[in-house]
């Protein structure tokens, strides 16, 4: 991914041009770009604004149980630092970059100046110095000559600074949605032409006039159901939607919504099978076993192709979201459903081109992903985050009573995810 400084908009480089991506990255919803704003204005007094604004987040791996959430950030030209959710203390903070730094010095934030004597320029780096703890909290800036640094308190009350940057970092012009869509029309108009072709040659390998597409609601599968419009027509393809007894309504009616916009035909399949009472029997599902998803969301599937004679389907899952999905084929038998193929037109997309795509579409996303949400069709899930989940709660606690009595855990239990490992 690379910037343009001129719009102030980032750009997908598949070339590999500028930064290198090795994980998942996307536009930061406004939910999370709130995150960073509170952050900034708890600890260094000054405002923010970044609804405007085009900030990129980088998927990065825990480095230790606590943390649930980590992502590096990236905007106004530059790397601006770590965004991170600490499951223990229900906390969001920001360990910001030399550059970030700089910019929050420019628009007011106040900077403890390091004596002279300390004042080696980019050594400092990693060093440990002492600041008055009255004029700074867990998070402080610093500056050495022509060096701006971001600095974090540690166990002994002296503070380490995590980076340091020239000063001359600031916030750029105002960036246009036009500007964003314009810069990366290149690339996406190569991607989505080439996922419509190989929706087409699955299409006639398969012999099928008409072509499933496991459809969630959320913004990959909404993706690829527009593409397989364009690529065969709206009167081909059919939205497979499963509702497995503990959707949000939210995303019910928003895949109504999609389907209707794009005039295709939704089926929507009911599970024969109770969520709360399969909890009572079988236990809270888990990370390690997912019965779930076979038994609410497949078992409906499985029978809905084989009744319907279907030989093929397409999924909108994506190789950069785990490495189990990045090993998968992008044609290939799903190991549940075997006398049905499972096609992957966007296997190779990031989460970015995803959005992209939506903007240029003029299709709205979910609006449970500007709510803070990740996971936005079960209300429960052992693949959420600790922090969603108490989104989820917030917004259906009913549900999540019935779910809670019916695996015998107590709300602190429950709300801590410590089920999900087992």
């Amino acid at each position: 991914m690379r910037w343009d400084l001129k719009e102030n908009v980032p750009i997908v480089s598949p070339s590999g041009e500028g930064w290198v991506l090795r994980n998942d990255f996307w536009l930061m919803s406004s939910w999370e770009k709130m995150r960073v704003e509170e952050f900034v204005e708890k600890f260094f007094g000054v405002k923010a604004s970044l609804g405007s604004r085009f900030l990129v987040a980088h998927k990065m791996p825990s480095w230790e149980p606590g943390i649930d959430y980590a992502s590096e950030i990236y905007g106004e030209g530059a790397k601006l630092g770590l965004l991170i959710h600490r499951v223990d203390k229900d906390a969001w903070a920001v360990e910001g970059t030399g550059a970030l730094a700089s910019i929050l010095e420019g628009i007011g934030a106040a900077v403890n100046e390091i004596r002279e004597s300390e004042a080696v320029s980019r050594r400092l780096k990693g060093k440990k110095i002492k600041i008055d703890t009255g004029k700074c909290a867990d998070y402080c800036l610093v500056k050495a000559g022509d060096y701006v640094g971001f600095a974090k308190k540690t166990a002994d009350n002296s503070y380490k600074i995590k980076d340091l940057a020239r000063k001359g970092f600031r916030l750029l012009g105002e960036p246009a949605a036009s500007s964003l869509l314009n810069k990366n029309m290149d690339v996406l108009e190569k991607m989505a032409d080439e996922a419509k072709s190989f929706i087409r040659r699955v299409s006639e390998k398969y012999g099928q006039n008409e072509v499933p597409v496991a459809y969630s609601g959320g913004a990959d599968s909404t993706a690829l159901l527009s593409l397989a419009v364009e690529a065969l027509g709206g009167e081909r393809v059919i939205a497979v939607y499963t509702d497995t007894g503990m959707e949000f309504p939210e995303t019910i009616a928003y895949a109504e919504s999609v389907a209707a916009r794009l005039g295709v035909r939704l089926v929507v399949l009911k599970s024969i099978y109770d969520p709360i009472s399969e909890i009572r029997r079988r236990g809270i599902m888990s990370v390690e076993n997912r019965w779930c998803t076979r038994l609410l969301k497949l078992e409906a599937l499985k029978k809905f192709y084989r009744e319907g004679g279907y030989r093929v389907y397409l999924d909108g899952a994506r190789a950069y979201e785990s490495s189990l999905r990045e090993k998968t084929p992008r044609l290939s038998e799903n190991p549940y459903i075997k006398e049905v193929a499972r096609a992957l037109p966007i296997r190779d997309w990031p989460r970015m081109l995803v959005q992209l795509y939506l903007m240029w579409r003029g299709i709205p996303p979910n609006p449970l992903y500007d709510e803070g949400l990740t996971r936005i069709g079960c209300m429960v899930c052992p693949a959420m985050m600790n922090y969603e989940l108490k989104l989820s709660y917030a917004r259906n606690r009913s549900f999540h009573e019935a779910v809670m009595n019916s695996a015998g855990l107590s709300p602190e239990e429950y709300l801590s995810m410590r089920w999900k490992g087992r």
